[in-house]
C-alpha cells in the first residue's frame, strides 16, 4: 500500500522542518524573504516534489544558472545563445526550468 505524504516525510526526513530547511538550503541565493513561511504552509506532497525537483538540478546541472545556460544553448543550438532570452528565462521557477529544458530536448 502507497505510504502517504506525512508519512513519507517522516521516514526520509524525520520531520516537516528538517524537509523545509533543506529545501532553503537547496534553493540557496534564489530565495526570497517570504519563502521560509510560504513553505512551511505548503502541503507535504508540495514540499516532496519541490524537494524532487531541486534535486535533480543540484545533481544534474550544479545550479539554477548552468540550467538556464544549458536551456538556451540547446535552444539556439547552431547559433550563439540568446542573452536577451536567457536574462528572461532566469526568472522563472527552478520547477519551470526542468520541465522547459525536458521540452527543449526533444
Amino acid at each position: 500500500m502507497k505510504k502517504a505524504p506525512k508519512q513519507l516525510v517522516n521516514d526520509r526526513f524525520g520531520s516537516r522542518a528538517k524537509l523545509v530547511d533543506e529545501i532553503l538550503n537547496l534553493l540557496g541565493s534564489d530565495k526570497e524573504a517570504e519563502t521560509p513561511a510560504r513553505l512551511k504552509a505548503t502541503k507535504n506532497s508540495q514540499l516532496l516534489r519541490l524537494h524532487e525537483v531541486l534535486t535533480s538540478v543540484k545533481a544534474d546541472f550544479g545550479s539554477k544558472e548552468k540550467l538556464v545556460d544549458a536551456i538556451a544553448s540547446a535552444k539556439f543550438a547552431p547559433n550563439k545563445p540568446d542573452a536577451a532570452y536567457a536574462e528572461k528565462i532566469s526568472g522563472y521557477t527552478q520547477k519551470r526550468l526542468l520541465d522547459l529544458y525536458r521540452q527543449v530536448k526533444k
